[in-house]
């Protein structure tokens, strides 16, 4: 799988670099602080009764390599992590869809999607062990 630098990221989502560094390679994302891995990149996603914004010094704590972010970070925040990536964007949810994007256009191979709901829930309700 290749990586992306912070600098890759803040060209695909026009973001702002809160702190140093540009060549950190991130190889994982994660918007859940607590399955969030060592080194992982953290995306603070916006949902309707909690703001991921407000975990970005918990990510980091945890081992995060840097954070995604679209509100406000505490300066205190961004002094004590000055050696990871806090990136700052418009919206976070269009630029890891913009990051998406480009990872995918990175690889020439197809893409294969398995929509629909029917034949699935008739497997579910059978108890099928199915593999595709």
């Amino acid at each position: 799988m290749k990586s992306l630098t912070v600098n890759d990221i803040l060209k695909i989502c026009n973001g702002e670099l809160l702190t140093n560094p540009k060549d950190i390679e991130i190889s994982d994302f994660s918007k859940d602080t607590r399955e969030l891995k060592k080194g992982d990149l953290y995306v603070a996603i916006k949902g309707e009764k909690i703001d991921g914004n407000d975990f970005a010094d918990k990510a980091l704590e945890k081992g995060a390599i840097g954070c995604l972010v679209d509100g406000e970070i505490d300066k205190s925040t961004i002094e004590k992590y000055r050696d990871r990536a806090v990136i700052k964007v418009e919206n976070t949810i269009k630029a890891i869809q913009e990051i998406a994007k480009y990872k995918r256009s990175l690889y020439d191979i197809p893409v294969i999607a398995v929509t629909g709901s029917v034949r699935k829930n008739k497997h579910k309700r059978r108890n099928c062990k199915c593999s595709v």
